[in-house]
């Protein structure tokens, strides 16, 4: 898995496909940014959210996280992450 940095910086980060449950609520990308922000979570602006099951509100988007601002995120309620594997083009 590649690191990235948001700020320049030498803080590892890891990019990751992000679970929101939002059940009965409204999702969109502003809507997810705004939640995930505070925990210092930075999302892919050209992915997602993808609907995955309408009837659950889940919804799945990919971004960057540290260590830190994962642990953080994952504990607001309905918020889970996943690996993010590269896939490469077969030749």
């Amino acid at each position: 898995m590649r690191s990235y940095s948001l700020d320049g910086e030498m803080s590892p980060v890891t990019r990751y496909i992000i679970q929101v449950d939002r059940p009965g609520e409204r999702v969109d990308m502003a809507a997810i940014r705004a939640l995930l922000d505070e925990a210092g979570v930075a999302l892919d602006p050209d992915y997602g959210p993808i609907s995955i099951n309408p009837k659950l509100g889940r919804y799945v988007v990919r971004g960057l996280a540290s260590p830190d601002a994962r642990a953080r995120a994952e504990q607001i309620p309905g918020v889970r992450f996943f690996a993010d594997a590269l896939q490469e083009p077969a030749s």
